[in-house]
């Protein structure tokens, strides 16, 4: 990604388009896009193959907003997050179809997780910079919570299953940032 980024903005040095001096800038920014956008059509051709378009947009709506203004862990290279992010989405795309719980359960789940990931927001939001992180967290904690009950009342059990398993994704994921037990 890094060689195309700075190929692209050579080129954009070199037909003017751009000056010398925000060259690293647009290095960065290209990267970054290049990034996202392969994970985001890697992630789009994972749900296609596995036919669960569907599910693989509910889960991104949930697990984006909420692991971007939460955090958790990172890994220390691009590829290692890339790798895991897509054996993360297949895994959750295979719990869905063939995982089934009752959705007592799953609801139940959904609840404790989201109760523990509002408690790290809330500690986040001790942090200046962090205040408005929680509030986003809370927000899309209360859709998702409102999700789950439309989908008890339309009796959606794999629909559950995939919330309860992005709750606990995300809740793990801080949990084992706080406490350094995965990867910086």
């Amino acid at each position: 990604m890094e060689k195309i980024a700075n190929r692209i903005a050579k080129l954009l040095v070199r037909e003017k388009l751009i000056s010398e001096s925000m060259m690293e800038v647009y290095q960065y920014g290209l990267i970054r896009m290049l990034e996202l956008g392969g994970a985001v059509l890697t992630s789009l051709l994972i749900c296609l193959a596995m036919g669960r378009l569907k599910e693989g947009i509910i889960f991104f709506a949930f697990f984006m907003p909420l692991r971007s203004y939460l955090g958790g862990f990172h890994l220390k290279k691009y590829w290692q997050c890339y790798l895991m992010s897509c054996f993360t989405l297949f895994t959750v795309l295979m719990i869905t179809e063939f995982v089934s719980l009752d959705m007592r359960v799953s609801s139940g789940l959904i609840i404790l997780t989201s109760m523990g990931i509002g408690l790290e927001a809330n500690r986040e939001r001790k942090k200046p910079e962090n205040k408005i992180y929680a509030l986003v967290v809370w927000g899309v904690l209360a859709v998702l919570l409102a999700v789950m009950i439309f989908c008890l009342v339309r009796k959606q059990e794999s629909v559950l299953v995939l919330l309860c398993c992005v709750t606990t994704i995300v809740l793990v994921s801080k949990v084992c940032e706080r406490f350094g037990a995965c990867a910086n």
